[in-house]
């Protein structure tokens, strides 16, 4: 899996790409849970749910989950903007980039997308980010900083390109209108 930090990027820079200038806190709250929430079923392990539907990259990463996940967000946090098409696609948008990035993860299981409908487990055919190790003990730790590495290269830098290039543009048109002007 993606680390928290990846999973939680991804949830924050979706929820400002559905907003001109800093989106609202609760946006971004509730984006980023949606982003991170498919990860606790990563405690299925320690009470023998392992090899089952519900086990880690499973049920909880399905595309009904998700799904499910975000109006769970819109119910709980956006009730008097329910009917939101911006908010909604921001929602599922973060729920969905935990499968995505689950998926181009390299180690561990495939995420079980059509869950409970099929079985199958899919994983992205390049696959450049290195799954976190756990516990944290000796060469664990190198394997971490390595895969958090991983993380900040093809998570991070593109995280950074999508909030900041819009930015750019804004402040050249800004500037530019400020020359033309007497």
């Amino acid at each position: 899996m993606s680390s928290v930090f990846g999973h939680a990027l991804a949830g924050l820079t979706i929820s400002a790409t559905f907003h001109q200038g800093r989106p609202p806190r609760r946006v971004l709250a509730f984006a980023t849970a949606c982003a991170l929430a498919p990860d606790l079923d990563w405690f299925t392990a320690f009470i023998g749910l392992d090899g089952t539907s519900l086990a880690h990259r499973g049920m909880s990463h399905s595309l009904l989950a998700l799904l499910l996940l975000a109006a769970t967000a819109m119910l709980l946090g956006f009730r008097r903007q329910l009917w939101s098409p911006r908010l909604w696609a921001c929602m599922l948008s973060a729920a969905l980039s935990h499968s995505l990035l689950d998926a181009c993860t390299f180690g561990g299981t495939g995420v079980a997308l059509l869950l409970p409908f099929s079985e199958a487990r899919f994983v992205c055919l390049w696959q450049p980010i290195f799954v976190s190790p756990i516990p944290l003990s000796g060469k664990l730790l190198d394997w971490l900083l390595f895969s958090l590495g991983t993380e900040v290269v093809w998570i991070g830098i593109p995280a950074l390109l999508v909030l900041s290039v819009p930015r750019a543009f804004q402040w050249i048109r800004l500037r530019k209108r400020s020359e033309e002007t007497p």
